[in-house]
């Protein structure tokens, strides 16, 4: 790109070649912001990227290759959800078709390059403090949960609500109760057959979430905390809403950081929040791109109060 820039082929926002990037290590660099947007975006040329046009995908830097993929990568494979920061992932919360976790996608092939969270080396999520899950029983519920999204798509706050009640039960497992995945199959069935009460989401309950993840941004981060009324009524609408908890509960960091079940349900309890105040784009921009995943792991965790 420096050539590219010295060269005349590629231009950027600056006048300095040199101000295009802003180091961060010895061996690489970050691309600069320059007037509050990224130095090589074309604003004028209808918001496309200068180095995609010039030099193709290839030359993008790491983290715009991956946009808007959000990986995981655990013993079975690679997980990929969405960062609805992404306007076109953001549009396609509203398509038709169902919920679902889709094995081997045509759009995310095994060749591809995934890099996000690695947690092949490390034990399975907690169940509780103190008590690992076993990675069966943590990719079950898992499933499950997307499961109880695609089942109350018209009623968010309901499927959230069984979440919280799936995981109270399923966090009382002792071995007297047989193996933990026949426990936590019991505890889905049993949220997804009481009557749902949906979680109670005052004003407090949503400033308290929020607050989860705009306290877990590091200080000097701009855009952590957008104005109420930014959302879009088609952001919002309850299957998209649907969509987009069910995309948090999918190849969710949190379980993988040191949270346990209940800071899992948490997270997307957040997810939840600040789209309700700001709409998915807001919320995504937050969760996916400024807070520091470890701090906001740690601060789920941290919550005292359960989910239901």
């Amino acid at each position: 790109m420096r050539a590219a820039i010295a060269h005349g082929a590629l231009s950027t926002r600056t006048t300095d070649a040199g101000a295009a990037f802003a180091d961060v290590t010895d061996a690489g660099a970050l691309v600069a912001v320059s007037h509050g947007a990224c130095a090589f975006y074309e604003r004028d040329d209808g918001g496309t990227c200068a180095i995609h046009r010039v030099l193709g995908h290839d030359a993008l830097p790491l983290a715009c290759r991956q946009f808007p993929r959000v990986s995981l990568r655990d013993p079975r494979g690679v997980s990929i959800t969405l960062s609805h920061y992404c306007p076109t992932a953001a549009s396609l919360l509203a398509a038709p078709g169902a919920i679902e976790i889709v094995a081997d996608s045509a759009a995310f092939p095994a060749a591809g390059e995934y890099v996000g969270l690695d947690a092949t080396s490390s034990p399975p999520p907690l169940l509780r403090p103190g008590v690992l899950m076993d990675w069966e029983s943590w990719w079950d519920a898992e499933r499950r949960a997307v499961a109880l999204f695609a089942r109350d798509d018209r009623a968010p706050g309901h499927a959230l609500g069984r979440l919280g009640t799936a995981v109270e039960h399923a966090r009382r497992w002792r071995p007297s109760d047989g193996t933990l995945r026949s426990h936590v199959a019991r505890a889905f069935d049993h949220a997804a057959a009481v009557e749902p009460s949906g979680v109670l989401a005052t004003r407090a309950w949503i400033d308290a979430r929020r607050a989860l993840a705009i306290d877990a941004v590091p200080s000097g981060v701009a855009g952590a905390n957008p104005p109420p009324g930014a959302r879009t009524d088609a952001e919002t609408s309850p299957p998209a809403l649907a969509r987009f908890l069910a995309s948090h509960a999918f190849a969710n960091w949190t379980p993988h950081l040191g949270g346990d079940l209940r800071a899992w349900v948490r997270s997307i309890e957040v997810a939840y929040a600040l789209a309700t105040v700001s709409g998915v784009r807001d919320a995504d921009l937050i969760l996916r791109h400024l807070v520091d995943p470890r701090e906001f792991a740690a601060r789920c965790e941290r919550d005292p109060a359960p989910t239901r």
